[in-house]
């Protein structure tokens, strides 16, 4: 019954349906936005830029802050160790030093701007601009792939090969 329902859904649309079949059906799972949805959620990204911005200042002025509990406890980085320090250089116009710290850094301190911009906007712009993240995520698959490539460049740190 339930292939009958995909399959009428599929009739409907034939080149998104296309694309789905490429890709097994990935584009519910895999490729599912992240970013765009997260936009709608105003009080989220607030409590998220509100605790982003307060570490960055904590950080700029050498007050220790939230330490790694897998590199206390296993005495291995995370995926995001020193992205903090990263993107505080980064802010501070120091690229070079940032990129060699932490190489996602400014990818993330963008990301974290698109989302606090994004849910800043008036309701109008706010709901144009989500709904072109999202669209972007859809068919691109950049959370997916930023979130691949940011594993690969752990384990890449971790063995000490960058």
């Amino acid at each position: 019954m339930m292939a009958g329902k995909n399959l009428t859904n599929r009739v409907q649309f034939p080149a998104r349906a296309a694309i789905i079949d490429i890709f097994g059906g990935m584009e519910d799972g895999f490729f599912k936005p992240v970013l765009g949805p997260l936009m709608r959620r105003r009080w989220v990204i607030a409590m998220l830029a509100t605790a982003v911005f307060l570490m960055l200042i904590l950080t700029a002025a050498g007050v220790s802050t939230w330490q790694c509990p897998l590199r206390s406890t296993l005495g291995i980085p995370c995926p995001g160790c020193g992205l903090t320090r990263a993107m505080v250089l980064f802010v501070q116009g120091h690229w070079q030093a940032s990129i060699c710290l932490h190489a996602f850094a400014p990818i993330v301190l963008a990301i974290g701007i698109l989302l606090a911009t994004g849910s800043a906007m008036p309701q109008r712009l706010q709901q144009s601009m989500v709904a072109h993240v999202t669209d972007f995520e859809k068919r691109t698959g950049i959370t997916a792939l930023l979130i691949i490539s940011a594993l690969i460049y752990w384990v890449l740190r971790i063995c000490q090969l960058i």
